[in-house]
């Protein structure tokens, strides 16, 4: 199974691309590693398009010609398990780096990976995800693992909003408290492989008592998908040491923020008076404080 590099580059574009462009870049993640061994008289018969359509949809994703095109993709594909091999994900940091060469190196990642996620993001699944949580009475956050520190700070998040929220990290729980939700709940899944048993389990029950499920994860092709109202796919690359404590969880958290800021705007007026009770309870803990 290969890393497919083409998968990544295009999807900043996918919400740009007309019609004729989505056909070349379809057949261009399908053909994967393949392209290399492409020409573009090729491509253009493989896609009954003309191959100036195609050198200018070249163009248009960030290279001078279709040579350099390929030589960016022949460098960039590479096994999965190699890339799990990989004491990190970022190719350009090497062991010679000093802390800060490392510190620059992952912050500019960091920003390339925002990029690439407002390009992936697109305005009728953000309003589907807060429609849910519109029509919801309670809030729920689950997550196994490193995922579980993702649903505890989404939690913190939700906390200060209207909603009443719900936090648990044990998986025998989850089960158990799954089993007595229904529509009028709404519950976040956070699972950065899509293929925790544990929390595709919690998913069917969700599922047959009708929740309305919001997935996080960085798998299209998982049942945990399948089984969620709406999902939200981040584009990062595992590692050595795991994904979920490098990029994807910064962007896992920002899709959280994004929904929050919207949702708190929505209904201003009683998500300012919770803030307002919260920081009030919370006053007692400040230096100087008035103790109830």
């Amino acid at each position: 199974m290969s890393y497919n590099y083409l998968e990544k580059l295009l999807r900043p574009y996918l919400t740009s691309f007309n019609d004729t462009e989505k056909i070349i870049a379809d057949h261009f993640i399908k053909l994967g590693h393949d392209v290399v061994n492409k020409t573009l008289s090729n491509l253009a018969d493989d896609t009954g398009l003309s191959e100036a359509t195609i050198f200018k949809f070249v163009k248009k994703i960030g290279f001078d010609g279709f040579p350099n095109f390929k030589i960016s993709v022949a460098s960039n594909f590479q096994n999965i398990e190699e890339r799990k091999n990989e004491l990190t994900v970022f190719s350009d940091i090497s062991k010679e780096d000093s802390s800060y060469a490392i510190a620059q190196k992952l912050v500019y990642s960091n920003k390339l990976a925002l990029d690439n996620l407002i390009g992936s993001l697109d305005e009728e699944r953000i309003n589907q995800a807060l429609n849910l949580i519109y029509d919801s009475q309670t809030i729920h956050f689950f997550g196994q693992g490193a995922s579980s520190v993702i649903a505890l700070d989404s939690y913190h998040k939700f906390l200060r909003t209207r909603f009443l929220c719900n936090y648990i990290s044990d998986y025998h729980m989850q089960l158990s408290y799954a089993t007595k939700l229904g529509p009028n709940d709404c519950v976040f899944l956070f699972s950065h492989s899509g293929e925790t048993n544990e929390t595709i389990e919690v998913a069917r029950i969700l599922r047959n008592n009708q929740v309305n499920i919001i997935v996080l994860t960085g798998n299209h092709h998982t049942d945990l998908v399948k089984l969620s109202s709406i999902s939200f796919v981040v584009d990062s690359e595992e590692s050595a040491f795991q994904s979920e404590t490098l990029t994807s969880r910064i962007l896992y958290l920002t899709i959280i923020d994004i929904l929050y800021v919207a949702l708190m705007y929505h209904d201003e007026a009683k998500n300012k008076d919770s803030l307002e009770k919260i920081r009030k309870a919370l006053a007692v803990t400040k230096k100087g404080g008035t103790k109830r």
